[in-house]
């Protein structure tokens, strides 16, 4: 049962590390105190925080860059390696896709190493229906087309620049090169409508030290950072509406992350050898949840020592564990007030039906089948204890039916 712990401490980590960041940001120890707000009054907050998510999302689509882009993205059957990354980019914005931005940079690395025939000035040409192309010799294209979706002149300039770097990726034949810079810019009538940088640094081996990326639409912005120094491995999300923090989240850990030290561990089964500590953190608008666990040595130690009696004595005491090693909770960001404690509890699940019985020559012999797993819940300000699942389904009618007219859109 020691590899069923690993495995679950495993799915754990991964939420609490997976593209990580600095603990030192995350101060999940922080005492709070729970709204006085009632538990009905907090979901209503939640909720609105969700409806107007969804408003200002909705508004995106009426930004020159999001029209712009679904011209661009009609029109330019003449330049097809540049038109899928813009076209998902687009698509992935409108349904706020957190990984947009990482999807939309990895098409475009895609896009330039598919050789020099692409770099030049592609100009629309109405009457073919066609683009005009001019070939350059350094890797820059110049888009010109109409942006708008009656525009009878070529009104749109996007123009992509890409640079590489020294590093070459693993495993490539024939070789090439992991990218230093990615550079978008998108006009419309002579003004800037977006913005998009990418920049990386990488070791030898092609792993990344720290990455940069960033999309500017009008007052919509999106920022995604990567770092490793192989002590702390960070990552952090962040779109805003100007200012205003609309979704954001950092995940982060400490250890050891060297590739040898990892793949080391890992094939011996000790992940404590590569994580010390880690923390997350996820917000959308005013409402956030973050946890950590601090002593994950102390966590593994724990989680190996259990010996397995039955299923159910042996979750509850992974359960135990969890709770003396996590800590999390959800709360409003502007009041720093608590809506609810996160804890884990035993949840057990039972299946009942009828099987052959071999005494009736019938199937008429009743089995019931339990089975348990350890799971988070939220603890709310009343002293109540609720499923996560069980938490959302009321109290939120409003917010669904916003969410369905959205995407019926």
């Amino acid at each position: 049962m020691k590899k069923k712990f690993i495995f679950t401490a495993s799915a754990v980590v991964l939420l609490f590390t997976m593209n990580s960041c600095k603990t030192d940001v995350l101060d999940y120890n922080k005492t709070l105190n729970f709204s006085k707000q009632t538990v009905e009054q907090q979901k209503q907050s939640i909720e609105q925080n969700g409806i107007d998510l969804i408003n200002k999302i909705d508004a995106m689509q009426t930004t020159k860059a999001m029209i712009a882009l679904q011209a661009f993205s009609t029109n330019s059957t003449g330049s097809p390696v540049f038109v899928k990354p813009l076209a998902q980019l687009r698509t992935n914005l409108l349904k706020n896709d957190t990984k947009a931005l990482e999807t939309f940079n990895s098409q475009m690395k895609v896009a330039a190493q598919v050789g020099d025939e692409y770099w030049g000035t592609w100009t629309w040409n109405s009457t073919l229906e066609d683009f005009d192309y001019v070939a350059t010799t350094n890797q820059t294209v110049t888009i010109l087309f109409p942006a708008t979706e009656n525009s009878t002149t070529n009104n749109g300039e996007l123009k992509i620049t890409y640079s590489q770097s020294t590093i070459v990726v693993p495993e490539t034949d024939p070789v090439e090169y992991m990218p230093k810079s990615i550079s978008v810019v998108l006009k419309v009538s002579g003004t800037v409508a977006l913005t998009a940088d990418y920049t990386g640094s990488y070791k030898t081996d092609g792993t990344p030290t720290k990455v940069t990326q960033t999309l500017v639409i009008e007052k919509y912005n999106w920022k995604i950072e990567l770092t490793n120094d192989d002590k702390d491995v960070s990552a952090k999300y962040a779109f805003n509406f100007d200012n205003d923090v609309l979704l954001k989240y950092e995940v982060g850990a400490a250890g050891s992350f060297t590739a040898t030290n990892i793949e080391s561990s890992m094939n011996n089964d000790k992940p404590e050898n590569i994580f010390t500590s880690g923390a997350m953190y996820f917000q959308v608008m005013n409402v956030a949840v973050v946890g950590g666990i601090t002593d994950f040595k102390g966590f593994m130690t724990e989680g190996k020592a259990l010996n397995y009696s039955d299923d159910k004595i042996y979750y509850q005491k992974e359960v135990d564990i969890f709770n003396k090693y996590i800590k999390a909770y959800g709360y409003f960001v502007k009041e720093k007030k608590k809506f609810a404690d996160v804890e884990f509890y035993l949840n057990e699940y039972s299946e009942t039906y009828t099987t052959y019985n071999p005494a009736s020559g019938n199937y008429d012999l009743v089995v019931t089948n339990n089975w348990y797993s350890a799971e988070p819940r939220f603890v709310l300000s009343d002293k109540s204890k609720v499923s996560i699942e069980d938490f959302v389904q009321t109290g939120f009618e409003d917010l669904v039916k916003k969410l369905e007219s959205y995407q019926n859109k």
